[in-house]
């Protein structure tokens, strides 16, 4: 989970920083020209040219409608899952809490403003069928509406004065001289002789150290910071075994959370408890790979909502690089009830081949869509670089 955490926050981040960005900027209003030497014509076209950029305001806010709503919905779910991780710890989700209120008030302002430039451009387009006298009253409210929704997209880049002449600036002001202090008398007349361990030793001011006696702090190194790049987890091997006629190792890693998901309608009826948790391990006999997938349902009709894992049933996985890849089931599986919990518990065996095995270990996971005999379910993997991981731990 900690992986789908730390991309899903990186995801949002993105979308966040780069969102307006994604198409061209429209062109600045020109400053208000004075009406009075206007005629209808000259007036007509400022609104015709007001019109097309509230147009093109409104059009370039509602293409990045869809990328704030998916930043806020990415940041909500990964601070759920974060939430829902015991082991995940609380500075982590303090940062989670601010990306997912950042992306929420960037959603909620980018939906407003698309409202107002909606009725701008409305406004904008009514002055086509103005008279002379109400276009010198509203031509200025649209120019300085449409100036305000620009702003708000494309907000002004501040100047500031290069360094060198800010230096020549003050360089340039006379300078008050100051008195000078006197100095106490020391009880040593001669100034030439070096101080005694009585005396105290005057230090130079820190304006007139150069440069390089200054202390300078490390610049900040994406590659060093492990909330970006995670350390990698120890490979956890669940059993080795040797065949003493083939001389075939067979080895299984240790399962390890692949995602969980609950149903929107049951979650009042689940009272808090995951509806379907996945657990994942790579496992090998000889030079055969396969993927172990372990279903944990805490539903006591599962039998008879999702039915059972038959035989030749695909494994559709979906790739973080948008390609798919089917497996098939090799063992069909009825279910094991579990009267404990009331749920039951599936196994699936998804045999690999050169191809599947190299795919999965140079991409992560994003979904994963199941075949059961009732139908199939997609689902979103959390882990998405877990079978990566197990690759390189079971083929090193």
């Amino acid at each position: 989970m900690h992986s789908r955490i730390q991309i899903g926050f990186l995801a949002v981040r993105t979308l966040l920083l780069f969102a307006p960005f994604l198409t061209f900027a429209q062109t600045r209003p020109q400053p208000f020209p004075p009406l009075d030497s206007l005629n209808l014509a000259s007036m007509g076209r400022i609104g015709v040219q007001l019109f097309g950029t509230a147009q093109g305001l409104e059009m370039r806010l509602k293409e990045q409608t869809p990328d704030l709503e998916k930043a806020q919905g990415l940041a909500l779910n990964q601070l759920a899952l974060a939430k829902a991780d015991s082991t995940i710890p609380k500075n982590q989700i303090d940062s989670l809490t601010k990306v997912a209120k950042f992306a929420k008030n960037a959603y909620k302002k980018g939906f407003d403003l698309t409202a107002k430039a909606e009725k701008l451009t409305q406004f904008t387009l009514a002055l086509a069928d103005m008279d002379s006298l109400n276009l010198r009253k509203n031509l200025p409210k649209a120019w300085k509406q449409v100036n305000q929704i620009y702003d708000e997209l494309y907000p002004p880049i501040p100047t500031e004065k290069p360094a060198n002449e800010t230096i020549a600036e003050k360089e340039s002001k006379p300078k008050k001289e100051k008195k000078k202090k006197e100095s106490p008398p020391t009880e040593n007349p001669n100034s030439d002789s070096e101080p005694s361990a009585d005396q105290p030793v005057t230090n130079t001011p820190i304006a007139n150290k150069p440069i390089t006696s200054l202390k300078r702090f490390a610049a900040y190194n994406p590659a060093t910071d492990v909330m970006l790049r995670p350390p990698t987890p120890p490979c956890k091997i669940a059993s080795s075994s040797r065949d003493e006629f083939s001389g075939e190792i067979s080895r299984q890693l240790a399962a390890a959370e692949f995602f969980r998901y609950t149903n929107p309608a049951l979650k009042t009826y689940l009272q808090g408890k995951t509806h379907v948790i996945c657990e994942a391990a790579l496992s090998s006999s000889g030079p055969n790979i396969a993927l172990q997938l372990t279903f944990i349902i805490n539903d006591p009709n599962a039998r008879k909502a999702f039915g059972r894992l038959e035989k030749n049933s695909v494994a559709t996985l979906k790739f973080l690089d948008g390609s798919t890849f089917e497996l098939q089931n090799a063992l069909a599986d009825e279910g094991t009830f579990n009267p404990e919990n009331d749920g039951s518990i599936f196994q699936g065996h998804y045999p690999l081949n050169a191809e599947a095995l190299k795919k999965i270990r140079r991409n992560g996971l994003d979904r994963i869509r199941i075949l059961w005999s009732k139908g199939y379910d997609d689902y979103e993997v959390q882990q998405v670089d877990l079978l990566m991981r197990q690759a390189e731990c079971l083929l090193k």
